[in-house]
């Protein structure tokens, strides 16, 4: 084949695969750079019902339940807490109200990822870890916590353990007496001895595809990818609109020196950024379905992470605690797997083997049942773990006593628990569902919730970033919209780069 031919095929290979995929390169980013800074965007949101049907509320579905509390001195007052802040029964899940006063109004901010009813002394107070930081309720109306850290950084759990408040970020664990008010948290240390832990390799890609392997330098230079490939995208199709009307004997305005230092930047850019574009394409599609599933069972050395901070092995690790008051022990879910340890910090927290499946996407569910039991959920099911017997055991729905294998696997997001027996799981698509055959609670999801509810701008684009956006139209086929289009970003590149080289020969 002669040189010319292969110019040629490299050319059509270059030109219309980016032709095609120019909207996928300007939403990816585009809403890769966004994605990148939570904190400018945080305030801005939509209308949840302008998304697809299948995100919208029904049964306390997708994470609208995230965590619950039933008072002990009153039992019929239950609080729910979720994405769409909290909400409080006063018969026991028939009817709900919004607790807003004092709390985020903004989607991002108020979403909730843990409740605590903290009972001391025949007194009770609500306690709400939220995105934007911890509250408590009083008389009605909500409270930040005036703290530097938990005021403003997202709380993932809530533990009381004695007449002590545990908080948890993703990386610190901090204390207060439940009987101070208002509450004063102090730092806990919680030492860790280090071991030669292993992480999922899709959890370092994660961080090479955003960047933040290498702190807030390697995002901002993720960033400056991100432009670049917006550059690319516009000053290639201007490249083809005017080679497009040359043909034609057609005048444009964006010929001539436009056009000439157009094309020039275009060569220098795209032959400079070729490879970081393909690592961070390459990097996100591996790091979700299908291609995660190929490298699930892959593993890489924690040291490979820059970030990781020597003087605090959690630091971004935490996802959930628990604590086991027979056993004195804490336990810290986390994403290099489960700690234990005693809760005042005197000894150091040792890796405990893994009992139960748990999804990438981390614990979702994180509860001791009484003194010895745990129950464990996440997109990997539901379990109850019991750790004086050993025995694990998977709850499903629709289980009949005595069967624990009939029924379905629960993508579990929340439940409910009640003197020390769940009630009911939340699963991330059908909601609520029942584990016991006859229930005297079952909690109304209110029509506000469904009618009203607004999804943050950056969950938006997280959908939009990741494809999930399109299931609703295309089904399980979005799954391959992510690998296809880094395949698409590798051929264009690929073809560019040998344009490029080939005109240097």
């Amino acid at each position: 084949m002669s040189k010319a031919k292969i110019f040629r095929g490299l050319k059509w290979l270059h030109k219309y695969p980016a032709l095609f995929a120019l909207l996928y390169c300007l939403w990816m980013g585009l809403s890769g750079i966004a994605l990148n800074h939570p904190q400018l965007i945080k305030r801005f949101s939509l209308k949840n019902q302008l998304m697809p049907a299948n995100y919208q509320y029904c049964k306390w579905n997708r994470l609208s339940w995230r965590d619950a509390a039933i008072s002990r001195q009153h039992n019929n007052i239950l609080y729910v807490g979720g994405k769409e802040g909290v909400w409080q029964s006063l018969n026991r899940g028939k009817n709900f109200t919004r607790l807003a006063d004092g709390f985020p109004a903004a989607a991002y901010e108020k979403d909730t990822f843990c409740l605590l009813l903290a009972d001391y002394d025949k007194q009770e107070t609500l306690f709400a870890g939220t995105r934007s930081g911890l509250f408590y309720l009083e008389n009605q109306d909500w409270q930040r916590v005036k703290h530097p850290i938990l005021g403003s950084r997202p709380v993932v759990d809530l533990v009381q353990v004695e007449n002590r408040i545990l908080a948890f970020t993703d990386s610190a664990a901090f204390t207060a007496n439940a009987d101070n008010y208002p509450p004063n948290f102090t730092a806990l240390k919680l030492p860790r001895r280090r071991d030669n832990a292993r992480l999922p390799l899709f959890r370092w890609l994660r961080k090479i595809h955003d960047g933040s392997i290498f702190g807030f330098t390697g995002r901002l230079f993720v960033d400056i990818i991100g432009l670049v490939l917006v550059f690319l995208s516009f000053s290639g199709l201007l490249i083809w609109h005017v080679i497009f009307n040359k043909k034609r004997g057609w005048k444009t305005i964006l010929s001539g020196r436009i056009f000439s230092l157009n094309y020039r930047w275009h060569l220098k850019l795209g032959s400079i950024s070729a490879v970081f574009i393909a690592i961070t394409a390459l990097s996100g599609a591996f790091a979700q379905p299908p291609l995660l599933l190929t490298i699930a069972r892959l593993q890489t050395p924690a040291g490979l992470q820059p970030q990781e901070n020597a003087v605090n092995p959690w630091n971004k690790q935490i996802q959930r605690a628990a604590y086991l008051k027979s056993r004195k022990l804490l336990l810290i879910a986390t994403k290099q797997g489960i700690f234990s340890g005693p809760p005042d910090g005197s000894r150091d927290f040792f890796r405990r083997p893994d009992v139960v499946p748990i999804h990438g996407m981390g614990a979702l569910v994180f509860k001791s049942l009484d003194d010895a039991k745990l129950l464990i959920g996440s997109f990997s099911g539901l379990y109850l773990w019991d750790t004086a017997g050993r025995v694990v055991t998977e709850l499903k729905a629709g289980a009949q006593a005595g069967s624990p294998d009939r029924g379905q696997p629960i993508m579990a997001t929340g439940v409910l628990i009640e003197n020390g027996e769940p009630l009911l799981a939340i699963d991330y698509e059908s909601g609520l569902e029942p584990l016991k055959p006859r229930l005297k609670i079952v909690p109304a999801m209110p029509d506000i919730l469904r009618s009203q509810s607004r999804i943050s701008l950056w969950h938006t684009l997280f959908e939009l970033h990741n494809g999930r956006i399109f299931a609703e139209y295309i089904g399980p086929f979005y799954w391959f919209i992510t690998p296809a289009g880094a395949l698409f970003f590798c051929l264009i590149l690929t073809s560019g780069s040998l344009l490029w080289f080939g005109r240097k020969l």
